[in-house]
């Protein structure tokens, strides 16, 4: 077979980055392709040699920087967690292909060792940074031969670059490859939680731009959040709201949280170990899920809205806090992954409150600032866990997706705070105002009750006024002349400043009164006329008693209230009462007066009816009028004050509370002038 000139053509190749060259003959004899696979044969048996199967080189250029280079990871985890870098040097070490993009072995307890090798193609030596990304605090132990010497670096020492601190909080390891150098490195991770890290490697002009844009990006992030934690706290501390007090320690936690997703909880130290830190992280987490969750529900006010979801998130708050303790008996890796599923938990709670609210609440604008917080939050965690576990192809953006998420989160969380600040300086304003009013029909309602005394007309007295609010409608008068006295009670329907204002007018119109004392029943059908337009719906309940020592004479008026009670030395109780509607604008009071000889002895009693309507707060349950009769048959022999003092105690313990749902008012005259009252 005569063989003729050929025409040759060079191809070339990588294979993972090895540059094979193959020459091709083609004859025309034929025309059948012949390769030559002499010289092609021997470069493929020294790159199986150097590499063996499973082994895939990374060929690096100074001008280039790499950040999915997880598949050209090898792993091995040894049964025996102290196993040394001689013993895995050997023969016998079984080396298995990285599965994934990341460095991920959620499931291994023991240190995990994975080697890689690099070709740098160049013409000048140059250093490299090698960057894991990791969000928990993990020892990475680098191990690379340098002129035959194995040398070993951990993760969290500086280095210098014209005498500056590059990095600190960054898990990266320089490496210098000379011109066309070749070199395989082992790395060992311990860690107490789930290995997720994904791996950059960057050229020494790009690592210093990214180290100090990540420093700068992240001063202002904590700038900006430690100024905000501030702000929250100023909140929490001027307004009192137990909403900023739960936002004032969200904010901190999530604040302490992303120093370890940023890293910079390397700052930290405190001894010679960071175990402390690993365990940290998840109390951080479940801390941040019980403030935000709290936050939540106050925000959101759910209670009101939903009683049952309200009852609901409580009890899985309350299962938070029940689940940290456990960190102290539990494996932490199953701790963590524990952690996951119970904030992913938190954040679908947190989402769903605010879609339901969205439909009731009448601030819709508040709601939807907080789905976007929460939901940039989510958006933020889930790109990052994501891209970690392998799911995502790792983008550089993902080293601030969580910190940008909470930032985010913060930022919409501010602007619903500010709509609801502004709202209770309204709310505050409008309080004020009422307060001052409040004021003013507190002087009043102090001028309606008697002057502190002890006696008319020598007559030992009590009296006690307990008001429902700070202002009441009850109101008391007691008029003195020679000879004669005159005891005035009333009850107006309703409490607060509409009540207080009909008390204060009743007080004006009682100076009729005081200019035929002898007559309350003429007085009382006066008053009634005086009061006809100024009642708006309003009507009030009294009782006027006259008293004449010296014609031995009581009269008595009732305008539609409870009888005057007599209670004699022996606890014998006598009620005094006469007919009359209570005064009111619509039907007139028709009252008849009495007249009845004046007791030598004993006690009189007028009250209103909030003592027997006085409630239970437990049972329901009413003071009632044998309750409170059996009761003063008791101070049958006391001084009138105590006769009072003792009937507000009583009352008061028997509702739970020193707060009524109606005014209570009592009133007790002694007739004896000169027996020795206890």
């Amino acid at each position: 077979m005569m063989h003729s000139s050929s025409n040759s053509s060079e191809v070339r190749r990588k294979i993972g980055t090895k540059t094979l060259e193959t020459t091709w003959i083609t004859t025309e004899g034929d025309g059948i392709l012949v390769p030559f696979f002499k010289k092609t044969c021997w470069f493929a048996l020294l790159f199986l040699c150097a590499f063996p199967v499973g082994a895939l080189p990374l060929s690096i250029e100074e001008t280039n920087n790499y950040r999915d280079i997880g598949r050209y990871f090898e792993f091995t985890i040894p049964s025996n967690p102290e196993v040394t870098l001689d013993e895995i040097l050997k023969q016998e070490t079984v080396w298995r292909p990285n599965p994934k993009n990341v460095i991920s072995f959620p499931r291994s307890k023991n240190p995990v060792w994975i080697k890689v090798t690099f070709i740098h193609y160049g013409n000048f030596p140059h250093t490299f940074f090698l960057h894991l990304s990791n969000p928990v605090v993990d020892l990475f132990e680098l191990h690379t031969e340098i002129n035959g010497k194995w040398n070993t670096q951990w993760s969290g020492e500086q280095v210098l670059q014209k005498n500056k601190p590059i990095y600190s909080h960054l898990s990266v390891f320089p490496i210098t490859l000379s011109a066309n150098e070749t070199r395989t490195i082992y790395l060992k991770i311990r860690s107490d939680n789930p290995i997720f890290s994904f791996v950059s490697i960057y050229n020494s002009r790009t690592f210093i731009a990214y180290s100090k844009k990540q420093d700068i990006f992240f001063a202002a992030y904590f700038g900006a959040g430690f100024m905000m934690f501030l702000f929250s706290l100023f909140l929490a501390h001027t307004l009192r709201y137990k909403k900023f007090f739960y936002f004032f320690f969200y904010l901190a936690t999530v604040l302490f949280l992303n120093t370890y997703s940023t890293g910079f909880i390397q700052y930290l130290e405190f001894g010679n170990s960071n175990t402390w830190k690993n365990y940290l992280f998840p109390i951080t987490i479940y801390s941040s899920s019980i403030f935000g969750l709290l936050f939540t529900l106050e925000f959101l006010e759910t209670k009101h809205i939903f009683t049952n979801l309200f009852k609901v998130t409580s009890s899985y708050i309350i299962l938070l806090l029940i689940v940290i303790p456990t960190l102290s008996v539990l494996d932490l890796r199953f701790f963590m992954q524990l952690t996951v599923v119970f904030v992913t938990i938190s954040l679908l709670f947190t989402i769903t409150i605010s879609l339901m609210t969205l439909s009731k609440s009448k601030r819709k604008i508040e709601v939807i600032l907080f789905l976007l917080a929460f939901g940039s939050l989510l958006i933020g965690a889930s790109y990052y866990i994501f891209t970690v576990q392998g799911f995502f192809k790792p983008f550089h953006f993902a080293s601030y997706s969580l910190p940008l998420g909470s930032a985010m989160e913060v930022f919409f969380l501010s602007l619903a705070l500010v709509l609801r600040v502004s709202e209770y300086r309204k709310s505050n304003e409008q309080k004020q105002e009422i307060d001052l009013q409040l004021k003013i029909a507190q002087k009043l309602q102090n001028g309606l009750l008697p002057k502190k005394r002890t006696h008319a007309l020598e007559y030992p007295l009590g009296f006690r006024y307990l008001p429902a609010t700070d202002i009441g409608g009850d109101f008391v008068e007691i008029i003195v002349k020679e000879n004669e006295l005159g005891l005035f009670l009333c009850d107006v329907s309703g409490h607060g400043i509409p009540a207080a204002m009909i008390a204060s007018m009743t007080k004006v119109s009682l100076e009729i009164w005081n200019d035929t004392l002898d007559k309350p029943a003429l007085a009382a059908e006066k008053i009634r006329k005086s009061l006809l337009s100024s009642l708006s719906g309003h009507f009030l309940s009294a009782f006027f008693v006259y008293i004449n020592p010296k014609e031995n004479t009581l009269r008595i008026a009732n305008a539609g209230h409870l009888p005057l009670i007599h209670l004699d030395r022996e606890g014998n109780i006598t009620s005094y009462t006469s007919y009359g509607r209570a005064i009111n604008e619509f039907i007139k009071s028709d009252m008849i007066e009495k007249s009845f000889p004046l007791p030598k002895e004993g006690t009189f009693i007028l009250f209103t009816d909030g003592v027997i309507e006085a409630r239970n707060i437990n049972t329901g349950e009413l003071f009632g009028e044998e309750r409170f009769y059996n009761l003063i048959k008791t101070l049958a022999k006391k001084h009138p004050q105590n006769i009072c003092d003792t009937v507000i105690e009583e009352v008061q313990k028997f509702q739970k509370t020193k707060r009524s749902d109606d005014d209570i008012t009592i009133l007790a005259l002694s007739l004896d002038k000169e027996i020795d009252l206890e």
